[in-house]
């Protein structure tokens, strides 16, 4: 098994399955890469893969990387010895600005991808201050976003297991630093919850300055996790249409 490369489940078969356009998932704080696992139904002409963070999942146990930037790079280096070409990128929150990285390091390579979605993040110059450190303020936090559940609140060792995820991923976004002047030459597409907090609904369009080409923002009913209930597989379908084929180049920026 790859280490952090999950495929979803194939729809299609045989030639069809290996000629799809690819997919590739980048979950939030916390999350784990079985949060898209229901897209790849959803997406039956597309193959969806996800991003599994160390320590989560079947990476129990597994340290978390030293920085946004290392993990990025490690992402990056298996999509290049699987030889895969994705044709689109899609990160959630703290998933957006792991895919921004990765995308840039793709482009450095010289495998750039047509189409980068970023969701629930504020450009990464003014995103919100995020703490780490203390449980209660890590709490807070979360609360603002997704309200914890009753039972979540009452299983002591559930609820500091995800704290200690949610931890480490806070740690590497407050200390991301490499986008600073940073612009990707791929269509970038950024999407917000109408309801998300103030912080991130003002400062999504914003992405516009690392966009080398086209930029396009869309907004989305409900809030932070707005596709928990309604994932954009509509938007993502329509994107990798525009696309050509996942062997396609497009021009890099730097």
């Amino acid at each position: 098994m790859s280490a952090y490369i999950r495929p979803g489940r194939p729809v299609l078969n045989g030639p069809a399955h290996a000629r799809a356009r690819s997919v590739l998932c980048f979950p939030h704080a916390g999350g784990c890469a079985s949060f898209f696992r229901s897209w790849q139904p959803l997406l039956p002409t597309a193959r969806v893969h996800a991003v599994q963070y160390p320590g989560r999942e079947d990476r129990f146990g597994e340290p978390a990387p030293e920085s946004l930037s290392a993990l990025a790079r490690a992402v990056t280096e298996e999509i290049l010895a699987r030889d895969e070409r994705y044709s689109l990128l899609f990160g959630h929150s703290m998933g957006a600005y792991v895919a921004f990285e990765v995308d840039r390091l793709l482009r450095e390579a010289g495998v750039p991808t047509p189409t980068l979605v970023l969701s629930s993040a504020a450009s990464p110059a003014l995103r919100p201050p995020v703490p780490y450190e203390e449980d209660a303020d890590v709490l807070a936090y979360l609360e603002r976003y997704e309200p914890l559940s009753a039972e979540l609140r009452q299983d002591e060792e559930l609820l500091g297991l995800l704290l200690e995820y949610v931890k480490d991923d806070l740690r590497l976004v407050s200390g991301y630093r490499e986008h600073t002047g940073k612009r990707t030459g791929a269509r970038l597409v950024s999407v917000v919850g109408e309801h998300d907090i103030p912080e991130i609904r003002s400062r999504a369009g914003r992405w516009r300055d690392h966009a080398g080409g086209e930029f396009v923002q869309v907004v989305k009913p409900g809030g932070h996790f707005y596709l928990r209930s309604d994932p954009p597989v509509g938007l993502i379908a329509a994107e990798l249409a525009r696309t050509g084929s996942p062997h396609s180049r497009s021009t890099s920026t730097s």
